[in-house]
């Protein structure tokens, strides 16, 4: 049974863990394992529609990026970062999260590195990097890059404003 066929229809969440949400559909328990789960906000059962995408800006991958020179007006440069980002989150994250997640850097290093043109930068997704190295060139920095642009397919499970995002879901009995 796979979870497609419950697109736009009324479930329940009826339990859920780590490893696995259970849904009320027309009277009826379905289980759905999280196959390689990457993230989830899943905290209470409700009622709602679900909906399944396999194209959502929660669902782009992430990539190391280090700055390699600096910019004359730090001020434009980090606001066209930020706008740059923003743009393709579409508001579903917080663009300094590039910064902080996975980076082991916070905001005051981050703009510490863009001042002296050298370090960290942030942790970005292929599709934000694109857009970077846009915002890069207008202002002659130089960056430079690590991970391979390999788009693994997740899938976006979302009810109401709860998601969990993995490679797959797939059916048990319960």
């Amino acid at each position: 049974m796979l979870i497609e066929q419950f697109h736009n229809r009324t479930v329940k969440i009826e339990d859920f863990q780590t490893t696995y949400i259970i849904l009320a559909i027309d009277n009826n328990m379905f289980r759905f394992d999280f196959k390689n789960k990457k993230e989830s906000i899943i905290k209470k059962k409700e009622n709602g529609i679900l909906t399944l995408y396999r194209e959502h800006p929660l669902l782009i991958n992430h990539n190391e990026t280090y700055i390699n020179s600096a910019p004359e007006k730090i001020d434009l440069f980090v606001d066209d970062i930020q706008k740059s980002i923003e743009e393709s989150l579409k508001g579903w994250r917080h663009w300094k999260d590039y910064i902080k997640i996975k980076t082991g850097i916070d905001e005051q290093i981050f703009l510490q590195n863009i001042q002296k043109g050298s370090g960290k930068l942030l942790n970005a997704p292929f599709s934000v990097l694109e857009k970077l190295e846009k915002v890069c060139s207008k202002h002659h920095v130089l960056i430079r890059h690590f991970g391979d642009k390999i788009i693994k397919p997740h899938q976006l499970l979302m009810i109401n404003n709860q998601f969990v995002i993995a490679e797959d879901f797939i059916f048990r009995n319960t």
